[in-house]
């Protein structure tokens, strides 16, 4: 099985071109998380209100953000992806986000 955190290069042309790794889907309120551990996606959570995700929602491989986590990325598709989905993505903007005080910025 292939390791999405180690296994995989950031992208083929960064920053220009990415990879992300999708583990959340647009639409959905299945929260999924890739376990480095195992490695593989699981679920985590279903999130029990109307908040549901506005796009794909995953990581950048081999990437750091300031938490030690790889770096959050939110990508705007039209159709479905999966969790554990491997995108080609070109980055666009970094949305500066709040999380309960912390910092934590998406590309």
């Amino acid at each position: 099985m292939t390791d999405f955190w180690q296994d995989l290069e950031t992208g083929p042309n960064p920053p220009e071109v990415i990879y992300a790794v999708i583990e959340c889907l647009k639409g959905e309120r299945n929260k999924y998380e890739y376990e480095k551990d195992i490695p593989g996606v699981v679920l985590d959570r279903v999130l029990h209100s109307n908040v549901h995700y506005p796009s794909d929602y995953g990581f950048i491989p081999r990437s750091y953000y300031d938490d030690g986590d790889p770096f959050d990325v939110m990508v705007l598709v039209e159709d479905q992806t999966f969790p554990g989905c491997v995108i080609e993505a070109r980055p666009v903007a970094l949305m500066r986000m709040d999380d309960d005080g912390e910092q934590d910025d998406k590309v």
